[in-house]
């Protein structure tokens, strides 16, 4: 049941935004008994932790999956598999700030989440350097803001979409990976860059 309840509310929330959303609608789309669900949990809040519990989990996949082996292809692999994760769960992105403003504990959660992926990055990224895909970074603060403004673009990026007037699912995703890796772009070297635009091109 609890599943259940996560699958229709990331439903609901995606479709009319948490500011519509309350567990009234969400007990309505399952027709089940108000104890039901508050059995499970006890508000709102705790059923968006545990979406965004079951959002971590989705993108560590990608991690395990796509391990920091310094390929290029197991890097756009993973980029393009995690916009598809960024649409698959839009109602968190696009209004991820609202939602860490009213929730301290999930706000503790992506912040500790950021702290763990932000390593996993830092290990890929220093593989891709040791073996020549790119460039070596002129500082430790070059490198801190390059890992940073990754995170930048990839969380909010479909904010971004949403204020220009972009809607479409497959525009959204592919206007995602191209920006990400237009950005990336600038910091491989020329080998990288080959490599990448090889496998890019295999993908069209």
């Amino acid at each position: 049941m609890k599943d259940r309840i996560v699958t229709a509310a990331i439903e609901l929330l995606n479709e009319l935004g948490p500011h519509k959303v309350t567990t009234n609608h969400i007990i309505n789309a399952l027709e089940i008994s108000p104890g039901t669900l508050y059995y499970h949990y006890r508000n709102r809040e705790q059923i968006i932790l545990s979406i965004f519990q079951r959002i971590t989990e989705d993108f560590d996949a990608l991690f395990i999956e796509n391990p920091a082996s310094g390929e290029i292809t197991g890097l756009l692999s993973m980029i393009e598999q995690i916009y598809r994760l960024y649409f698959k769960y839009r109602f968190f992105y696009l209004n991820l700030s609202m939602l860490l403003d009213r929730d301290p504990v999930l706000a503790e959660a992506y912040r500790e989440n950021y702290r763990i992926k932000r390593k996993k990055l830092e290990k890929l990224f220093s593989s891709l350097e040791e073996q020549g895909l790119i460039r070596p970074f002129e500082s430790s603060e070059e490198k801190d803001i390059f890992l940073q403004n990754q995170w930048l673009i990839n969380d909010y990026w479909l904010g971004f979409q949403k204020a220009v007037g972009i809607s479409d699912a497959e525009e959204m995703i592919s206007k995602g990976i191209r920006g990400y890796l237009a950005f990336i772009r600038e910091y491989l070297t020329p080998r990288g860059r080959r490599a990448l635009d090889t496998r890019h091109n295999d993908t069209d």
